[in-house]
């Protein structure tokens, strides 16, 4: 269970819409084509494919360069598969049966985890206007067991004046999407795939042994995945490139804390500042990152360190990887 509508969003119709139509009948409430006001109100007409800008035409105007006619036949290919969703949902514009079976099919291959907060929003307030406070409280009591049935990582919140009802993800949520999205990102590169392998491998064998010695081949291997990931920025490579481009040539940042300072996506020196200073722990504590000082250790590392300095290396991937996106991580 990842906490989000993704995975059980099949489950929709039959936990949350179809019991309430089933309420309207037990309660004798008077509705009239609710799926089409549901449909008409809360799903997005389907957007057109955005047409390409071609590189080159020939002498007698027509494309010529490979990359253009790929781009030209996945648009038209697009182009058709839009025209059959637009007449689908036109149809179903028309219909309230149709409309039921357009919103079930929608639910099921639902594009993004925003589409279908977005419609639970808006289906509110077609309920509303069906069958005011009664239908309309049915349908947030609907939302809000679901949620908590599933454990899926929402607050739900009523209307308030000029606001429709409001779904919005928890903390333990975006974290949560913020790890995923780290996954997801690791894994479009071979070496930060492995380094990420091998950061969770080391997490899973602390089930048997949960010793200083693997808590701290823990943290060494995520440092090991952020400072790669840093060093793939293309604000640290752009440095770089300069660097080595120079006569003589510059001195490369090359190590965490180097690259820290050359990052440029710090809203704050002391952001900056904070960062540095988990690198030089780990680079200070013996046997992390190096032989380190033993002078310098306070005590033996314990789980309390493991889970505190793991959640801090996490909250700083989105700076350390720009193929993070904040906005989809807070909601899509």
């Amino acid at each position: 269970m990842r906490g989000e509508f993704l995975g059980v969003q099949t489950l929709l119709m039959a936990e949350v819409f179809e019991p309430l139509f089933e309420f309207i009948e037990e309660n004798d409430i008077k509705v009239e084509d609710l799926w089409l006001d549901i449909l008409q109100s809360a799903l997005p007409r389907p957007v057109p494919p955005v047409a390409p800008t071609y590189q080159s035409y020939n002498d007698d105007g027509e494309l010529h360069l490979p990359e253009d006619l790929e781009a030209r036949a996945t648009y038209e290919t697009a182009s058709e598969r839009h025209q059959a969703k637009l007449e689908t949902y036109m149809d179903a514009s028309t219909d309230d049966g149709l409309a039921r079976d357009y919103i079930h099919n929608f639910f099921d291959d639902a594009p993004s985890e925003h589409a279908i907060v977005e419609i639970l929003e808006k289906s509110f307030k077609p309920f509303d206007d069906a069958g005011s406070d009664q239908l309309s409280n049915a349908y947030f009591v609907a939302v809000q067991t679901f949620i908590e049935k599933f454990s899926l990582r929402y607050d739900v919140r009523r209307p308030s004046f000029n606001h429709r009802m409001s779904i919005y993800p928890t903390l333990p949520g975006l974290f949560t999407k913020m790890l995923r999205d780290l996954r997801i990102s690791s894994a479009q590169d071979a070496a930060l795939a492995e380094l990420m392998a091998a950061f969770e491998e080391t997490i899973r064998d602390l089930h048997d042994e949960r010793s200083p010695r693997r808590m701290k081949q823990c943290i060494a291997a995520q440092f090991n995945l952020l400072e790669a990931m840093l060093s793939q920025h293309p604000n640290i490579l752009a440095y770089n490139a300069d660097m080595e481009n120079r006569i003589p040539q510059g001195r490369r940042a090359n190590t965490f804390g180097a690259m820290c300072d050359k990052a440029g996506v710090w809203p704050h020196n002391k952001v900056r500042e904070a960062a540095k200073a988990i690198y030089g722990f780990a680079s200070d504590y013996p046997g992390i990152r190096h032989g380190g000082n033993p002078a310098s250790q306070l005590r033996e590392v314990d789980m309390r360190d493991l889970l505190s300095i793991s959640v801090i290396l996490t909250g700083l991937s989105p700076y350390l990887s720009p193929s993070m996106d904040p906005e989809k991580i807070y909601l899509d």
